[in-house]
């Protein structure tokens, strides 16, 4: 795939893996310390599509640190709000509040880079 200066693919990839950590990180839960198969699966080939989402658009001119942090604070955000619609997770307001901080940054890294 050929991404090199086309930061809005870039940024598209950003999010996509952020949504791919949903599968790894909930997988987790449901793989039962690695001990089921299925999830095992689920939990490894939603990391490694995660991972490339956050790599390939470090070549397209997005900084690293901003990749990251964006990848992060939507992995986060999104798995919280996951994790809560499958009962995993109870949500409060205060989580609210920082989830919202959250991406507030991540909206002011992806303006400000």
């Amino acid at each position: 795939m050929n991404i090199e200066g086309n930061t809005k693919l870039g940024w598209a990839l950003i999010v996509l893996g952020g949504v791919f950590q949903i599968g790894w990180s909930i997988g987790l839960d449901y793989s039962e310390g690695l001990t089921n198969l299925m999830w095992d699966v689920i939990v490894l080939v939603s990391l490694f599509l995660s991972m490339l989402c956050l790599s390939l658009p470090m070549k397209s001119g997005i900084n690293m640190s901003t990749a990251y942090a964006v990848w992060v604070g939507i992995g986060v955000v999104l798995t919280i709000i996951f994790s809560a619609v499958l009962g995993l997770e109870t949500v409060t307001i205060g989580m609210l509040l920082f989830m919202m901080m959250i991406l507030a940054g991540v909206i002011g890294l992806k303006l400000e880079s």
